[in-house]
């Protein structure tokens, strides 16, 4: 914490998080027993009046317990720091279909089944940039921060901010950065690996003819191109389309339609069908990635599943052992992917 804002602190609230420090250091667990409120008065030289006060804090925050009597001990609840989970938009319903959420179930999930001393944090992206330069202040406790996405938000003043005030953090996303690389631990869902699921998938069915549907978006440019060198490596013909192209003049060039994102297979799948009186996947087949729309869409989407939850967990479990090794050795590492089969193709 910055020295001016520490020295603005009142006693009891430094107390507090001294305390806090403490149980983090020495790796107490649930039940461990605290020193006296005699012992933390002479450590901190400050009255016993000063310290019930900072222990009553931390009693109503859950990090103690007392026993009357028995002394003072670490609650079972207690964590030793906050991982703030950094969405990658303003506004954290504004993510389409909860992959967000799905993520942050993840890395809850772990931090609880494996009784981490952390816990995940939940914070809107516009919160935290304005309070960029004061995080142990505005968000007490922090041990790390993970980006979801949003790779434009790590390059902002985020990065050297951070840096500056020795916190880590890492990013999750596809890895289509190689600045990355230099900047901060990452895990991915593997790009190249998710173009060669699909092409693997269409060799094994026989498709001999594959369209792509490209907008303007990074993600789409950069997977139809990772999923051109799959699918052609295998002999297979691909052509591109843009957004705005005649549904039917694509059907009529492929046998299946290779869709970037669940949601733009999805419009794609109701045009179709709707406008265009072609039945999928009768007529044409369609895939995408993402895996946000399971089971509600008929017929159901052949697609990549990004796996968020479990990739929350895997994150979770590599950053805290990353912020807890004296070397903070980073690392780049692939989360999981799997092929869902569906009905569209």
């Amino acid at each position: 914490m910055n020295p001016e804002l520490w020295q603005q602190l009142p006693v009891y609230r430094r107390i507090e998080h001294e305390l806090k420090n403490y149980i983090a250091k020495r790796k107490l667990k649930r039940h461990d027993r605290l020193p006296s409120e005699s012992q933390l008065a002479a450590e901190y030289g400050a009255s016993i009046g000063t310290v019930r006060k900072a222990l009553n804090n931390l009693e109503a925050e859950k990090v103690i317990y007392r026993r009357h009597g028995q002394g003072t001990f670490v609650a079972p609840r207690s964590r030793r720091g906050k991982i703030l989970l950094v969405s990658n938009l303003e506004h954290i319903y504004e993510i389409s279909h909860e992959d967000f959420m799905e993520f942050f179930v993840g890395t809850l999930s772990y931090a609880n089944t494996a009784n981490l001393a952390y816990e995940p944090m939940i914070v809107e992206l516009e919160d935290f940039l304005e309070n960029l330069n004061d995080v142990p202040m505005v968000y007490p406790e922090t041990a790390g921060v993970i980006f979801f996405r949003g790779y434009s938000n790590v390059l902002r003043p985020s990065a050297k901010a951070l840096q500056r005030q020795n916190i880590p953090f890492m990013y999750y996303g596809g890895n289509f950065y190689p600045e990355i690389e230099d900047l901060c631990p990452a895990v991915y869902h593997n790009e190249d690996a998710i173009a060669a699921l699909m092409a693997d998938y269409y060799q094994e069915r026989g498709y001999r003819k594959v369209a792509g549907i490209v907008n303007t978006k990074l993600v789409t440019i950069e997977r139809s191109r990772r999923f051109r060198a799959e699918i052609e490596r295998r002999g297979i013909a691909y052509q591109e389309f843009g957004m705005t192209e005649d549904p039917v003049k694509i059907a009529g060039s492929c046998e299946v339609i290779n869709c970037f994102t669940d949601s733009q297979a999805v419009r794609l799948v109701q045009t179709l069908e709707r406008e265009c009186g072609l039945r999928v996947p009768d007529r044409i087949a369609v895939s995408g990635v993402d895996y946000m729309y399971p089971g509600w869409l008929k017929p159901e989407l052949t697609t990549i599943n990004l796996c968020h939850r479990a990739n929350g967990r895997y994150a979770m479990q590599v950053f805290t052992d990353y912020i807890e090794s004296p070397r903070k050795k980073s690392f780049h590492l692939d989360g999981e992917l799997k092929l869902i089969r569906g009905e569209s193709c």
